[in-house]
């Protein structure tokens, strides 16, 4: 999709745009004639995602910034305007996914503060801040468009990575504010809500088991990839998406839109039907 809704006079920022759905969206939106701030920790990975966006002939800068610093933050937003003379997009996609990060994300009576604290910084705080010092200079440019992403785990209970869940769901609150308080200022804000998506760092750990258990429960037959998390990013950064905004977006193989029982009693038909044969 590479060669649909173009973007050719766009400036994008995409924050967490280093790995995974990040790169991805930084690289496809290049595609489509943004130019575009790969924002995030991780200098390597940074120059990484830059350079294979300039070596297909895209404009890119890389910029390194950490969420929990507000000097940092208004200062990559800024350094965006100095360098491409506006902004127009912004996909505020980085999230607390380290080892550590995740590893301390347990049931709540067995939460240690510290844990929850950085991942509320960095998931909702962090990007409150991106889109704090970005509105201004969207409406500068005559208007703008931001997609947050979200997660599944924002809108339903899980057994594991509380304060992650928790702070998505406070992202989907975050883009309808947003998108009430400057939508007559030509700002739209939406969330995609997304689903297990293979990423590198999902395949290192996720045991296998487990992800053979969600398979079962998807509408789809394969997991999510980076790409298609991109294409539904960019669609909303993109113009085509003009009349779409307060809204969330699900981009997960239709994993939270059936009854919980759907797996199970797909499981139990089948045997049924082995059975009658």
């Amino acid at each position: 999709m590479e060669n649909g809704f173009r973007m050719d006079d766009k400036v994008a920022l995409v924050m967490g745009g280093s790995t995974g759905i990040g790169a991805k969206t930084a690289q496809l939106l290049a595609r489509r004639g943004a130019k575009v701030v790969v924002a995030g920790l991780g200098a390597s990975d940074i120059d990484k995602t830059v350079n294979e966006i300039k070596a297909e002939g895209g404009a890119a800068l890389g910029v390194l910034v950490d969420l929990s610093d507000e000097s940092a933050v208004a200062a990559c937003v800024q350094q965006t305007v100095d360098t491409f003379g506006k902004l127009n997009a912004l996909h505020a996609n980085a999230a607390a996914t380290g080892k550590d990060a995740l590893a301390n994300d347990v049931m709540l009576a067995d939460m240690d503060f510290a844990a929850w604290d950085y991942v509320m910084t960095v998931n909702l705080r962090g990007l409150a801040l991106t889109a704090k010092y970005s509105i201004p200079e969207m409406i500068k440019a005559g208007g703008g468009s931001i997609v947050f992403s979200g997660s599944g785990r924002g809108t339903q209970g899980h057994l594991e990575y509380t304060a992650y869940g928790v702070s998505k769901s406070g992202v989907e609150g975050l883009s309808r504010y947003v998108a009430t308080q400057y939508g007559k200022d030509g700002i739209r804000s939406n969330v995609l809500e997304i689903g297990l998506v293979m990423t590198d760092a999902v395949k290192s750990n996720l045991p296998s088991e487990f992800c053979d258990l969600l398979l079962q429960h998807h509408l789809t037959r394969e997991f999510g990839r980076p790409e298609d998390i991109a294409n539904a990013a960019a669609f909303l950064l993109s113009d085509e998406s003009r009349f779409i905004t307060g809204a969330t977006l699900p981009v997960d193989g239709g994993l939270a839109r059936h009854a919980s029982v759907y797996a199970d009693q797909r499981r139990m038909m089948s045997e049924i039907a082995t059975v009658g044969v």
